[in-house]
């Protein structure tokens, strides 16, 4: 972490030392498709031990991204700059009879910020296409909330587990400028480490594959972004 702290600094420096008059700050949306291997293997694994037929309500679905960043022009054809985003998803598992009911969620969030670089690929001032690599230290925060209500007896247990991830974005974004606003399409390929989920007490939870329960936030992602020139 100290390692990426120094990444930032050093790019904060040579935004000040190289940035022109341009700098760009865009605030985006977007949507993501997550991996979350891990997390649908443990909501199997809660089903099977209980031998309850749970319906599953929720399965780790794609859900919006919100975020922005600051970028600063350092050629004609190149930027670089700071981003940040914010992600979630979850699952739920739920039966319910004349007896009760029982649920499983699995609630996550994940703030990931770092620096970004994008370079233009074309000869358009228009309708510029750029490739963007953005790199990032993301934050990641699991809600676990189990709820059992049978008769008059009621039992619910709450965990929460954090984790730290670094992450990679490839990708590619074409831009178009109307006046001092400008709009962005990007699309890309979220790579991400997995660090270890685990709460205060530094407690994991296990799979039935014998492996720490992670958060697996790879996948696809696509951003509407909408900026001004400053």
């Amino acid at each position: 972490m100290k390692l990426f702290a120094l990444i930032i600094l050093q790019f904060v420096i040579i935004f000040s030392a190289n940035a022109q008059e341009k700098s760009t700050l865009v605030f985006r949306v977007g949507m993501g498709s997550y991996s979350m291997k891990s997390q649908r293997l443990f909501q199997n694994d809660f089903s099977k031990q209980l031998r309850i037929p749970f319906r599953k309500v929720h399965e780790f679905p794609n859900f919006p991204t919100f975020g922005g960043a600051l970028g600063f022009r350092i050629s004609d054809v190149a930027s670089m700059g700071l981003w940040g985003e914010f992600s979630s998803t979850g699952g739920r598992l739920h039966y319910s009879d004349y007896s009760g009911h029982a649920l499983l969620d699995q609630v996550l969030t994940s703030f990931q910020g770092g620096p970004f670089a994008q370079y233009r690929i074309n000869k358009s001032e228009v309708w510029p296409l750029y490739v963007t690599a953005h790199g990032s230290i993301v934050a990641v925060t699991e809600n676990i909330r189990s709820e059992f209500n049978i008769g008059l007896q009621s039992q619910i247990e709450q965990i929460k587990l954090k984790a730290t991830n670094f992450g990679i974005r490839p990708g590619l974004m074409l831009g178009h400028s109307v006046g001092v606003l400008n709009f962005q399409f990007g699309v890309g390929a979220e790579i991400q480490s997995t660090g270890k989920l685990q709460d205060n007490k530094d407690a994991v939870l296990m799979t039935s594959d014998r492996k720490e329960l992670s958060a697996q936030w790879s996948g696809w992602r696509m951003t509407l972004g909408v900026g001004f020139v400053l």
